[in-house]
């Protein structure tokens, strides 16, 4: 989670972030979808869906989007969904770039939540793979 991290400071490192709105309901990006940017969840609560089930529900100091972001030029591998009203900090690849350069933990962070969510993926085939 970015909460380890002072927004303040992601912010001042990314200079003029931009701040995104979003409502429940409102879709942010959809799996296939290509991708600039990554978002951390200021405010709010995002569902990230992997078909039709929600795979993961990610709130405050969360992020969104990181995958396609560190891949770089990859297509969104889920779609992002607003479970509420969400204030999103948007970051682009030079901003990524520029947090990965001057605030190590930020780097330490994003590897964390991928290595977390593959191994809830991981765990989620072998529980099919039993059923089947």
């Amino acid at each position: 989670m970015i909460k380890d991290i002072a927004l303040d400071e992601i912010v001042a490192v990314c200079g003029d972030a931009r701040t995104v709105s979003v409502q429940p309901g409102d879709v942010l990006f959809r799996e296939g979808d290509e991708a600039d940017a990554m978002y951390i969840v200021k405010r709010g609560t995002m569902r990230i869906l992997s078909g039709s089930s929600i795979f993961e529900t990610v709130h405050d100091g969360g992020i969104v989007g990181e995958m396609a972001i560190v891949e770089d030029n990859v297509p969104r591998s889920a779609t992002v969904i607003a479970g509420t009203r969400c204030e999103l900090i948007e970051i682009d690849v030079p901003q990524f770039l520029a947090l990965v350069a001057s605030v190590p933990a930020f780097s330490i962070t994003v590897m964390r939540v991928i290595a977390r969510r593959l191994r809830v993926m991981n765990r989620r085939h072998r529980e099919g793979a039993r059923r089947a």
